[in-house]
């Protein structure tokens, strides 16, 4: 074909050419072009195409073909001349209008090519792909209900169109719809039972309606299909991770991104997971690629925000919200994260103020009557609080995402109590510890954890143990005991000294652990086995990443808390011989209570407190440990009872810092202060500390006694003990 579109010399020629082409060669040439064309001979076909139109021999196909070569390259303007040049010459040739649609969304004129493609549902109603492409439009601006309205009548057209079961399909997914999804996805395998995109997408779809096994089955017979398909690999990781096979969850999500190195999804979704594993910084960094490849994925940006947060840096966190907002004003799940970042670090200034600016979005209503309730809670205007939180839409509460609909609970419960709703608040108590994440996790392992501990304390060898351990001039201090039974209080008051610092709730001593098994291996039931170097590297290990985590450099007395480490206290007897230990209680019942009552980040621990019983069994287990250590264990050891400290502050602070060797200073008092000043704390407590010193907490339980019918046995031998 070398040679076409060259200019005959002589009119003779031209004359010539001209008659052989329309009565002969113009129908052989399409018929090449369009082979050539269709065997991937691009630039062949394109010299027939342009031969052809320079000479005005049109031809509906020449045209949208050559087009859509221009638009395959970039060449949008030409492309758009070419289809806009077919529309003309041929009005009822309905591909023309379809192809023009798709350049000018590329272009940004979105409204323009929804004119186009239902200039063409009107030319032709039962031509599918203006429909198609008309849905994929309002996919894009976030309008799936329209969507979905077109998407069912290219069905009704043509019921077994097996893309237009998948589009809708997705888009049912979207809405919320997760189980007529299912439907038309096992509809298209019917028709195509090795169509790929049909299994991921059921495979996605199972997912989310738990059918974990059955969506894992679906996406792997999709990897056996297509073992390069970006979309399979990273759907399924969310399904490896859900069924925490992290290891390998990370591989799908790592080769998704090595086969596509721009899926801003699978970068989002391994920095969830690295998240959940520990490894913020790492976290962090996958995010934020995630955004840097797709700048309007606005789920990333709370994705970031929510790790900005666990990294301490919440002024880029609610930046990051407020990106999300910008890029989607109807994006409900920014607004509350960005609501309950302002109420946790108990900015109830600028909660009020952001929720003022946008009472009159309706879109929003209900998050905005659920934290305007909190606030009026935290104002102790307790009837306005009710009055709020009962207005909240049903409706909404059924729909809403899982960890807004147990905050809501969470919330509800504390109010109803506040009015004395006590059956009321014990049935939303119930509720807020219904989170899904429990299902990972067992109380048995914990309480196993335990055990193993406890058995050290029967070998002849533990006791003389901690001989081998160098002493450090100046230890730390642990501040231990049981959840929720005022270490939070202590931890914000003692920190409010000038050569106190606290690290709160930092898993070091887990760390530690990790290192007995992995580096020497050991169990924990044979910490007498270490000798004195392996106990040498891990209390330097253990007070380097101390240190790395205080804020006071200058600190002369460094404060671990952490109350569950109670349990440990074997390990850091042994690393610490000489630690001093603040050991704190309160009333057995009042702490139980407290327990059941918060919504703490699900693991093996805290799954023990999801019911008054088994939260007073964990309770009995960990004091008959703490009973045991005290016997066996040379420990220096001061004991903090909360009602104590609520009775007599000055008495009772003055001797916790006589234990410590610290004089009394005066900004001890100064705790709300302190608290105010701390941006994050990492404990329920965190909107309790700031408030003055209150006495409405103790003997609460009363107010719920009869749900601790079979607790007595448990708790009733600690009410002795302790002297309640």
């Amino acid at each position: 074909m070398k040679g076409f579109g060259n200019k005959d010399r002589t009119n003779k020629n031209k004359n010539s050419t001209e008659k052989k082409v329309e009565s002969i060669q113009k129908d052989t040439l399409i018929t090449n072009a369009l082979s050539l064309h269709s065997n991937g001979k691009i630039k062949e076909a394109s010299e027939i195409y342009n031969f052809l139109i320079k000479n005005k021999f049109y031809d509906p196909r020449v045209l949208n073909n050559m087009g859509s070569i221009y638009f395959q390259v970039k060449q949008f303007d030409k492309a758009i001349s070419l289809f806009n040049e077919s529309i003309k010459k041929f009005p009822n040739c309905i591909e023309a209008y379809s192809n023009l649609a798709s350049v000018l969304v590329n272009k940004g004129k979105s409204n323009t090519a929804k004119k186009i493609l239902n200039k063409a549902i009107e030319l032709n109603p039962n031509y599918l792909k203006p429909y198609s492409n008309l849905a994929s439009i309002y996919v894009g601006e976030g309008d799936f209900k329209e969507a979905e309205v077109l998407l069912r009548k290219s069905l009704d057209i043509n019921p077994k169109d097996i893309n237009t079961l998948v589009n809708l399909a997705c888009v049912l997914k979207d809405l919320g719809n997760p189980k007529e999804a299912e439907k038309f996805l096992r509809n298209a395998l019917e028709i195509n039972p090795k169509y790929e995109i049909a299994l991921t997408n059921l495979g996605s779809v199972l997912n989310e309606l738990e059918k974990i096994d059955e969506g894992e089955k679906y996406l792997r017979k999709a990897l056996n299909i297509n073992p390069a398909s970006p979309m399979t690999l990273n759907n399924l990781g969310n399904i490896l991770s859900k069924k925490k096979n992290n290891s390998e969850a990370e591989f799908c999500y790592r080769k998704a991104i090595e086969i596509k190195s721009d899926f801003s999804l699978a970068y989002n979704n391994l920095g969830s997971l690295l998240a959940v594993r520990g490894k913020l910084s790492e976290a962090e960094k996958y995010t934020e690629k995630a955004i840097f490849y797709n700048p309007k994925f606005e789920l990333a940006y709370v994705n970031l925000g929510t790790i900005k947060i666990d990294l301490d840096k919440l002024s880029e966190a609610e930046e990051l919200f407020m990106s999300a907002i910008k890029i989607n004003k109807n994006y409900n799940y920014a607004y509350r994260t960005l609501f309950r970042l302002y109420e946790k670090t108990n900015n109830i200034s600028k909660l009020k103020i952001k929720i003022e600016t946008l009472e009159k979005d309706k879109n929003i209503i209900n998050e905005i009557l659920m934290f305007k309730a909190r606030i009026f809670f935290r104002e102790k205007d307790f009837p306005m609080a009710k009055k709020l939180i009962d207005k909240v839409s049903n409706e909404w509460l059924k729909n809403t995402d899982h960890s807004t609909n147990l905050l809501y609970w969470s919330f509800k419960a504390f109010i109803e109590e506040k009015v004395k709703n006590y059956d009321e608040a014990f049935k939303c108590f119930e509720k807020s510890q219904l989170n899904l994440k429990y299902e990972n996790y067992d109380p048995k392992v914990f309480q196993n954890y335990i055990h193993t501990y406890r058995k050290n304390l029967d070998h002849k060898t533990f006791s003389t143990s901690n001989k081998k351990t160098k002493i450090f001039k100046t230890s730390p201090v642990f501040l231990i005991g049981f959840p929720r039974s005022g270490t939070t209080l202590l931890d914000t008051i003692l920190r409010s000294h000038p050569e106190i610092d606290v690290v709160e709730e930092k898993p070091i001593i887990n760390s530690v652990e990790q290192i007995i098994k992995s580096k020497f291996n050991y169990s924990l039931d044979e910490l007498y086995k270490l000798n004195t170097n392996d106990l040498n590297f891990l209390s330097n290990y253990y007070f380097e990443i101390l240190k790395n985590n205080c804020n006071k450099k200058n600190a002369n007395v460094l404060i671990d808390k952490f109350p569950f480490q109670t349990v440990s206290l074997p390990l850091i007897n042994l690393l610490f011989p000489n630690a001093k230990i603040i050991f704190t209680h309160r009333n057995p019942y009042d702490t139980v209570l407290s327990c059941f009552q918060q919504s703490f980040e699900p693991n093996n621990a805290m799954s023990n407190f999801r019911s008054i019983e088994s939260a007073s069994k964990i309770y009995d287990l960990t004091m008959n440990m703490w009973i045991d250590y005290k016997k066996k264990l040379k420990m220096s050891f001061i004991t903090s009872k909360y009602e104590d400290l609520i009775d007599d502050f000055d008495a009772h602070i003055s001797g916790i810092l006589d234990f410590l060797d610290l004089k009394w200073d005066e900004n001890i008092k100064n705790y709300r202060n302190t608290a105010y000043k701390r941006e994050k704390i990492n404990t329920p407590s965190s909107s309790q500390v700031v408030q003055p010193l209150y006495k409405s907490s103790i003997n609460k339980w009363k107010n719920y006694e009869k749900y601790f019918k079979n607790s007595k046995k448990y708790l009733d031998k600690w009410i002795n003990y302790f002297k309640y």
